[in-house]
């Protein structure tokens, strides 16, 4: 086991030089602009914001299985998002949660969970269809398929996100109720989370890049393009909440939907990241059949023949 890993940790640096190598990244804009990421991190954008809304409603209804408050719990998750996500996006989540979700029956909160299921596959067949393209391939798989593939990464991906974020306040919580000299622990965890919060994405990244195109193609916990993808996310996040409130003015421009638009610009910056890892993982797998003269992208019904 220990020897995989160091196997697997050299791979990964080793990709990771090629990354920097001369003419990739230009390669990689070039396949952005010819691939139409941009315009289809605009579909991602919108199946986001219709998706992120019932989440929060399947995050308040799983979290009032183990806690008293559960409102007030996602309250402060979001809270203390703020930094990776814009203030402006922070208030009207909060704002949300204060009058929208206070009182909702079970009918709005399974509605909730099946809008968030379905606009969740809409958005993981835009990555599909970004993956496609990223490996030059042709979608061949039927829409069942397709569809019900889109809809398992959906759930796991909603299911790993509420995860995440109920340790999270569940660690804390629990060290502040220790006390006395464990509550210098604190600060170790206010640290600590952002590193479990970005191993956790990279690897989720990965399985995606590894589930979305119609194609077999080798699969690492960590690959080259989760891991950009997720450096891409946090520093889009800090710099996008850096301008929205010492350089935007989206109130003045949008009035009340100042608050909105910033939301939007964030949850459209985080799915071109995404798709922009996809592509280098394309990217750098051609590169290495063409130098290597191996072939590492298999199209399924190869395999099946």
């Amino acid at each position: 086991m220990m020897s995989g890993a160091v196997t697997a940790a050299r791979d990964f640096l080793s990709d990771l030089r090629d990354i920097v190598g001369p003419g990739f990244l230009a390669r990689v804009l070039i396949r952005v602009r010819e691939n139409d990421l941009l315009g289809l991190a605009g579909q991602l954008t919108y199946f986001f914001l219709l998706s992120f809304f019932p989440f929060l409603i399947f995050l308040v209804a799983l979290a009032g299985l183990v806690l008293d408050d559960p409102e007030a719990a996602v309250r402060r998750l979001i809270s203390e998002s703020a930094g990776f996500l814009p203030a402006e996006a922070v208030e009207l989540l909060v704002a949300y949660l204060d009058r929208t979700l206070r009182g909702t029956g079970s009918g709005v909160l399974v509605f909730g969970i099946l809008t968030t299921l379905w606009m969740g596959s809409a958005a993981s067949i835009s990555i599909t269809k970004a993956a496609n393209r990223a490996y030059e391939l042709v979608e061949t798989r039927p829409f069942w398929k397709l569809r019900g593939t889109s809809i398992l990464l959906a759930l796991g991906f909603t299911l790993l996100m509420a995860t995440l974020s109920l340790a999270a306040f569940g660690v804390e919580t629990f060290i502040r109720t220790l006390g006395g000299p464990f509550g210098s622990l604190l600060a170790v965890w206010d640290a600590a989370r952002w590193a479990v919060a970005f191993a956790v994405v990279t690897g989720a990244l990965s399985v995606l890049y590894y589930l979305a195109p119609d194609a077999r193609v080798p699969f690492k916990w960590i690959t080259p393009g989760g891991f950009a993808a997720t450096v891409l996310m946090f520093a889009a996040s800090i710099a996008l909440s850096f301008y929205a409130s010492r350089l935007g003015n989206y109130d003045q421009v949008y009035g009340q939907l100042g608050a909105v638009i910033v939301f939007m610009l964030w949850l459209y910056a985080m799915g071109l990241m995404v798709l922009v890892g996809v592509e280098i993982n394309a990217v750098l797998a051609r590169r290495v059949e063409d130098k290597k003269g191996v072939e590492l992208v298999h199209k399924e019904d190869e395999g099946d023949g």
